[in-house]
């Protein structure tokens, strides 16, 4: 296990990358984003971070560096209630575009936006929920252990068989105790250089953003971070080292 912690998430955020470029291995995987000559990447395995998440978004904006405006221009569509795909902001991130749309050219095979406000239909036993049902859970039970927002679904196993690409992130456990907002944010893989940093404040926002939308008096905890893969092209050492401040 890679865990480290942190006074911060930004510290947390150097350690990770630190233990990368230290402990990584290259690796090449036999298929990846849908590629059948996926490049070679560095890559610890099951990498663990808890810190106490920022109060302040654009505390966290500096210490992280997240991408802006993008950053925040996207997590206003993963919290605004519409199941966007492809959500408008793709332009703002992504140079290629055409490659990402599925093959109907309509779409990517998935959106967080569209996942986290998936519409309601059938499931085994009960309707599917979204991300307005996990504040009303909030809402009716502020200490329940239930609170998970799902971003991988049963059909991502099939898409992934077909050579889609399919979610990094599995889902977004929220836990409060203590007057404080908890989440547990965990991944099947990560890019240390290009991602981590979003996906931390994506994170820590969303936590702020149950607190205000439930009604909750609490203010936000400790983040959990995990990905079982960690890792960055192997080809981005030289920036990884830049990032931990390697010489």
């Amino acid at each position: 296990m890679n865990r480290v912690s942190g006074r911060t998430l930004a510290e947390g955020l150097k350690k990770l990358r630190h233990t990368l470029y230290h402990q990584g291995y290259n690796i090449t995987t036999e298929s990846w984003q849908g590629a059948s000559e996926p490049p070679v990447f560095l890559e610890i395995l099951h990498a663990d971070l808890v810190a106490p998440m920022y109060t302040n978004a654009s505390r966290a904006t500096a210490e992280l560096g997240a991408s802006q405006p993008w950053a925040d221009v996207h997590f206003e569509e993963r919290t605004g209630g519409i199941p966007l795909n492809p959500p408008p902001s793709h332009t703002m991130w992504l140079k290629d575009t055409g490659k990402y749309l599925s093959k109907n050219q309509e779409a990517f095979s998935h959106s967080y936006p569209e996942r986290m406000w998936a519409p309601s239909m059938d499931g085994i036993r009960f309707k599917t929920g979204n991300l307005g049902d996990a504040v009303n859970l909030l809402k009716k039970d502020p200490t329940t252990r239930q609170c998970y927002v799902p971003m991988w679904f049963p059909e991502d196993i099939i898409a992934a068989n077909q050579g889609e690409r399919v979610p990094c992130s599995f889902g977004w456990h929220f836990m409060e105790r203590g007057g404080q907002l908890h989440c547990s944010y965990h991944m099947r893989s990560c890019d240390v250089v290009r991602h981590l940093h979003n996906d931390l404040y994506f994170a820590n926002r969303l936590t702020q953003w149950m607190i205000d939308k439930s009604g909750l008096s609490a203010k936000v905890g400790y983040l959990h971070f995990s990905s079982t893969s960690l890792h960055c092209f192997e080809n981005d050492r030289y920036a990884l080292s830049k990032l931990i401040g390697e010489k």
